[in-house]
């Protein structure tokens, strides 16, 4: 089977938007946010063959600020996607190989992903060189008591937050698009970016658990309440940490501290 592996045009976006529902189960208009916004985020590629798209992958700019305030520039792909009928043929791994490729044309320090299972981190590596660079633990807490004075925030209004809570540490900052998208994700299940107090925190609800993707500053009783007000029973929250699960696959790791604080993955 001989296959074209080019980026994509406005021509191929539904074409995309089908491979990405039936791979991924995500809703339409979440995937045809997703194509609104990619112009501002980065771009994609496409595998096609006699005309058919049956293959495709993303690459997002991002910034990766170090604690003595040098910056790299991070080419974050996402949500590789190959049609059943053509898997085990490499596919996925040549999408990968095109972002990268196109990355470092447009002066990437450092490619990476957020695999999504545990399996694909071994694949990655090998074939992509992709390893293992940033790790998370996961703490539990039940819902508890509502307490007044939570509000929820614009992409916007977070990001400048976040930028300025996390000033002299190894973080990750993000272009809006890449924010608002990731607001289309957390509020299409019943989640949202959201203040109290001296802290920050974003996340959404599944199967009645808060995932919280980013807890910023030091007030206990901000997610258990933000339980109870979503209607979640307890929450997830997902800290950096220099040791704990795998989380963030890098090709050049040795520039990205394992601590790095990211969190705001599209997963």
């Amino acid at each position: 089977m001989i296959y074209d592996i080019r980026e994509y045009t406005n021509d191929d976006i539904g074409a995309a938007k089908s491979l990405w529902c039936s791979t991924f189960g995500d809703p339409p208009d979440l995937v045809g946010s997703f194509f609104e916004l990619l112009p501002s985020m980065g771009t994609g590629f496409v595998a096609e063959f006699d005309g058919e798209v049956f293959g495709a992958a993303y690459v997002l700019d991002a910034f990766l600020h170090l604690p003595d305030s040098s910056t790299k520039k991070i080419a974050y792909i996402y949500a590789v996607a190959v049609d059943d009928s053509v898997r085990g043929r490499g596919i996925g791994a040549e999408l990968t190989r095109a972002c990268m490729r196109n990355a470092w044309e447009y002066s990437a320090d450092i490619c990476c992903t957020l695999p999504a299972e545990g399996s694909l981190y071994d694949w990655y590596e090998s074939r992509c060189g992709l390893a293992a660079a940033s790790f998370c633990t996961y703490e539990k807490v039940m819902a508890g008591a509502e307490i007044s004075g939570i509000r929820r925030l614009g992409a916007d209004e977070y990001g400048f937050l976040r930028e300025d809570m996390l000033k002299g540490t190894a973080h990750i900052s993000f272009y809006y698009g890449y924010l608002r998208f990731q607001e289309e994700i957390f509020t299409s299940s019943r989640g949202g970016f959201f203040k109290y107090e001296s802290a920050i925190a974003c996340g959404y609800v599944e199967d009645d658990t808060l995932y919280v993707k980013e807890y910023l500053g030091d007030e206990p009783e901000f997610i258990p309440s933000l339980c109870t007000a979503l209607g979640a029973k307890n929450a997830v929250i997902r800290r950096a940490s220099g040791a704990g699960e795998r989380y963030i696959s890098a090709y050049r790791k040795e520039d990205f501290p394992p601590d790095t604080v990211w969190n705001l993955t599209l997963d």
